[in-house]
């Protein structure tokens, strides 16, 4: 087996600092620091402004301010729907944080269906509070904008479709009589689908501008990593393969003249420490650029991860396997893999030397337009909030956040650890 050399540029240090803990009702006043629950915040901040104010206002219109008090009987209704309303608000918040965000339910059965109920209750709010004459139309932007900025292109014009089925439904008089209000619908529907059509557009340029930023940070990193293994190879690897040469020039003439009993002992030296620059000067290579531009194919990215893991495996004696390799020919540019193989080297080191593990896997799959890479062991695991903070983990952090994705730790004592990295593929 190889001699087992630390590879430059990385700290094998698990650490992770969670965000601050808080319960109750100080968790709603404080943003949180995870981006993707950071969003949910913003999101139900507004959802609950805009609910405060419609119960506000259905309650003051039931008293006659600004206009004449609702029909007889449907206090009831109000009540009902405001209460059923501000249950899902808060049900939808709550499944959507504990998912991980917007991303993880919109376009999904579950995220279709909260977006169902919205547009029902208000459809129903607005026909009891007075059809076309009703305030509580206005909902619909709410629901229209949020719905264009979250959602992607194609499902926000089924949603825009179902905002038209629900203004209608809100609005057309029964019986029917006369097409006055088809003008009324028609004007509403086309500010509607407008103020839509704007947000999405802003959502498209922000995404754009998010990818071209990401894409400039991979680039530069991959310059940084360059710059790095310059140094490493000349004061690393550059002087120990000096030494080794004059060593190596001043055994030889010891044995033109005749030998001693030092000789056996400085070759044996000096061949260790040119085996230990070999194993630097491979891995330098293969982690600085991975592939060639002949090698861009999803079989040829699978079978060189393949290959570079199995020879750490044996460099560790770690037994490890690689699940899924082929999918990292969906990621584009150099920079971008080498993100990807920087994080998994950092996370099997760390497997090999510290988690006391006797196997670990990495696992490479795609879903919801996400190339997740998950490297686990069967270790010890760890409580991550009692770790101080370490470089191996905030530089794998900033790999994930340079492509625009994340990083997160999944460990308990005694369940082994998990490093899931995710990435959009957009």
């Amino acid at each position: 087996m190889e001699a087992t050399k630390p590879i430059p540029a990385t700290t094998p240090t698990i650490s992770n600092v969670p965000p601050t803990k808080r319960s109750g009702w100080r968790k709603w006043l404080v943003a949180p620091s995870d981006p993707a629950r950071r969003a949910v915040w913003k999101v139900a901040q507004i959802y609950a402004l805009v609910v405060a104010y419609s119960g506000v206002w259905i309650l003051l219109r039931s008293s006659g301010v600004g206009g004449a008090p609702f029909a007889p009987g449907s206090s009831i209704a109000l009540v009902l729907l405001f209460a059923v309303g501000t249950a899902h608000v808060m049900l939808r918040i709550l499944l959507t944080m504990r998912r991980g965000g917007y991303g993880e339910t919109h376009g999904s059965p579950t995220g279709w269906l909260h977006t169902a109920i919205d547009l029902t209750l208000v459809a129903a709010t607005v026909r009891v509070t007075g059809g076309s004459e009703s305030g509580i139309w206005l909902l619909f932007f709410v629901i229209v904008v949020a719905e264009s900025v979250l959602e992607a292109a194609s499902a926000a014009r089924w949603v825009r479709v179902g905002v038209a089925v629900a203004l209608l439904a809100a609005m057309v008089p029964l019986p029917v009589t006369g097409g006055a209000w088809v003008l009324d619908y028609l004007t509403r529907l086309v500010f509607l689908s407008a103020a839509g059509m704007v947000a999405q557009r802003l959502r498209i340029n922000a995404e754009r501008e998010k990818s071209e930023l990401a894409a400039l940070r991979a680039e530069m990193s991959l310059l940084q990593e360059r710059a790095s293994l310059s140094r490493e190879i000349h004061d690393g690897v550059g002087n120990a393969l000096a030494a080794s040469v004059l060593r190596l020039e001043v055994t030889a003439r010891v044995m033109e003249k005749g030998g001693d009993t030092e000789t056996p002992v400085t070759l044996r030296e000096e061949a260790q420490v040119l085996r230990g620059a070999m194993n630097d000067v491979r891995d330098w290579t293969f982690f600085s650029k991975p592939w060639g531009a002949d090698e861009s194919d999803a079989a040829s990215v699978a079978d060189r991860l393949a290959q570079e893991v199995q020879r750490l495996s044996r460099r560790t004696n770690l037994p490890m396997r690689v699940v899924g390799a082929e999918q990292l020919g969906n990621l584009r540019g150099g920079a971008a893999r080498l993100a990807v193989l920087r994080i998994v080297q950092e996370a099997l080191t760390n497997a090999a030397k510290y988690a006391g593990a006797t196997e670990a896997t990495v696992m490479v799959e795609i879903e919801n337009g996400f190339l997740t890479v998950a490297v686990r062991d069967n270790g010890a695991g760890f409580d991550p909030a009692t770790l101080a903070p370490g470089v191996g983990m905030a530089s794998m952090r900033e790999r994930a956040a340079a492509l625009g994705g994340t990083l997160t730790i999944e460990s308990k004592p005694g369940t082994g650890t998990g490093v899931i990295a995710r990435f959009p593929l957009s």
